[in-house]
């Protein structure tokens, strides 16, 4: 099998970059050759063309509207997989964000550079919540050390 050419490895660069995916080159290339290379210069030319068809038509609006939903069940505000969750979820996760979004609309409606503003707000949100999970599950381990040497504690 013939290996990409130069502009078709080019082209795949220019495509992840653009996306802002680039950091994760090696894990596309790696799926997509189903394990056999990770590098670009590794791929066929028919793999080549299939990376950057599917590159072409990815919307990146849609990556970040994936990773909100995947934040806010990570955050335990939406949660449940089947069908009927999943539109639940949808309306609750638009309702949180109109009454505490940093932007106020429902996540289709927005721009890009407003779900990136949502998307950093959501990590803030999952970040402070593992913290305030870290925070009790120490709280719970010190007032048990501290019962089993008879400190009583309030």
């Amino acid at each position: 099998m013939q290996t990409a050419t130069k502009p078709q490895i080019a082209k795949i660069h220019v495509l992840l970059s653009n996306l802002g995916i680039t950091e994760h080159k090696a894990e596309i290339v790696y799926n997509l050759s189903n394990g056999r290379t990770d590098s670009t210069k590794g791929l066929y030319i028919d793999e080549a063309r299939r990376l950057i068809k599917s590159l072409s038509e990815y919307d990146p609006k849609e990556r970040h509207k994936s990773l909100i939903f995947s934040l806010a069940y990570q955050a335990g505000i939406i949660y449940g997989s089947t069908p009927a969750d999943k539109k639940m979820n949808t309306a609750k996760l638009n309702m949180f964000i109109r009454e505490r979004g940093a932007v106020k609309k429902e996540l289709n409606d927005m721009s890009y550079p407003e779900l990136v503003k949502i998307h950093r707000q959501f990590e803030a949100i999952v970040k402070s919540t593992v913290k305030a999970n870290d925070n009790k599950q120490a709280d719970r381990v010190v007032k048990h050390l501290l019962n089993e040497i008879n400190l009583e504690v309030r």
